[in-house]
């Protein structure tokens, strides 16, 4: 009985603590944005920002609520372990909601990257949508279904719950490797003050990348290998925190590139050729780190950046 509870129980609670920690560092993130960048639009701290905040509070307070139901609310029935509270359905779907938010976010930029027919984009947006008729479905099954019997949801949904992973990790792989590609590209054509920031934003990109499309992987795997226990029920609650974390330090690395930018400033006023590698510089990484709404110097516009934290990118 000891080594069944260890499997499930203790397993799933290391996990909604895990998701509790990285929820304290959601937060954080998320004073440091509005810190930092108090002049972006308000759609973009308040519609993306605070809307994810916010829902990640939810799934936060859902999946906590759930631990509650097995370890106080049914201290000591095993049979409970056979349920799921109405609380992890909600967190299904609001699971769902955070992962395809920052993949929108990230398609945005590649179509900002892309040029007509923009396959790579409407590929991308067509795996979100996939994955959010998947999530919209297993979610209410499971409000319906797992308060009667987790163990016959999961029999009945196993092919959908698995889709659906595989959805989440092929839309990861196609984000992450598009970004790194014309990152790539524009840095062929860039100059060598340039080079060092293009090389920083590729950086980042296969690092985030790596971490949720991995993260994806390991949960199939432990899904597939050890289903009767709960490991993978708690790297499923840890995944969200994962991915709205990977957004957020995304938008805060402006500070870092903007402080990046300056050192070429700096450096690059003795000549012309060193202010047109500044102000490409300039206009990759507004393309790639600021305001959604901002223009791409690939589209014919020249860019110019204030050291102050708080100034606005503007064209020129």
């Amino acid at each position: 009985m000891s080594s069944s509870l260890n499997s499930t129980l203790g397993v799933l609670e290391i996990g909604i603590l895990i998701s509790g920690v990285l929820f304290g560092v959601v937060t954080t993130q998320v004073y440091v944005y509005h810190k930092n960048f108090p002049k972006d639009s308000l759609w973009l701290q308040l519609g993306l920002v605070d809307g994810m905040w916010l829902i990640e509070l939810g799934h936060t307070m859902c999946i906590f609520h759930a631990i509650y139901f097995y370890t106080v609310a049914n201290y000591g029935d095993p049979k409970a372990l056979l349920v799921a509270p109405v609380t992890l359905g909600i967190a299904v779907v609001l699971h769902g909601i955070t992962t395809i938010l920052v993949q929108a976010y990230f398609t945005y930029r590649i179509f900002r990257f892309s040029k007509k027919p923009y396959l790579i984009p409407i590929f991308s947006t067509f795996l979100m949508f996939a994955q959010l008729l998947a999530v919209t479905t297993l979610s209410a099954e499971a409000i319906k279904v797992a308060q009667i019997s987790l163990g016959l949801y999961l029999e009945k949904w196993e092919w959908l719950l698995l889709t659906t992973l595989w959805l989440r990790v092929a839309a990861d792989l196609t984000i992450s490797s598009s970004l790194v590609f014309f990152l790539y590209r524009q840095r062929d054509n860039a100059y060598k003050s340039t080079v060092l920031v293009v090389d920083r934003l590729i950086r980042w990109t296969i690092e985030t990348g790596v971490v949720t499309s991995m993260l994806g992987i390991i949960l199939v795997i432990s899904y597939l290998t050890a289903k009767e226990n709960f490991a993978w029920l708690a790297l499923f609650m840890v995944l969200p925190k994962v991915f709205s974390n990977t957004l957020l330090a995304n938008m805060n690395s402006r500070a870092s590139l903007r402080t990046m930018q300056t050192s070429v400033e700096v450096s690059g006023n003795s000549g012309p050729v060193s202010n047109r590698s500044r102000t490409l510089a300039t206009g990759m990484a507004v393309s790639v780190h600021t305001e959604m709404d901002t223009f791409d110097i690939s589209r014919g516009g020249n860019w110019t950046i204030d050291s102050t934290p708080d100034k606005k990118y503007e064209s020129v």
